[in-house]
């Protein structure tokens, strides 16, 4: 299932001094609030590393395959808000001819949420 725009909302997609940022907002009348949790809605991790591997697809500009996730630390929970803007950023990116990889931080605002190291295999479509 894809999450981009749908549960969240690009805004922007942009090349940097450093690699590439992303500018999302969230979509907090998803389905997926309503299972995580009722009355207490927060971002599941596992959401935040699908957005991670459709971002990298986009930056890419092709299919891409995830095949190691290393060193993922979520830091603090992305509760979802009518408006809130969320923040991937992408650095370090490296690549040869049969994968690539790259570090992702998730903000919001100032407060880092999440980091995570992905490495991907491009799809041999």
């Amino acid at each position: 299932m894809k999450l981009l725009d749908n549960f969240f909302i690009t805004k922007t997609i942009a090349e940097t001094e450093n690699g590439y940022e992303a500018i999302l907002q969230c979509n907090p009348a998803h389905i997926i609030y309503q299972g995580h949790f009722p009355g207490n809605p927060i971002t599941p991790g596992a959401c935040i590393i699908q957005v991670a591997d459709e971002l990298m697809e986009r930056i890419m500009n092709h299919k891409l395959l995830m095949r190691t996730i290393k060193n993922v630390k979520f830091l603090s929970a992305i509760v979802p808000e009518e408006g809130k803007l969320i923040r991937f950023t992408f650095s370090g990116l490296s690549q040869t001819e049969t994968e690539c990889k790259v570090q992702v931080t998730v903000f919001e605002s100032q407060t880092v949420c999440a980091k995570m190291s992905l490495s991907f295999s491009h799809d041999p479509l």
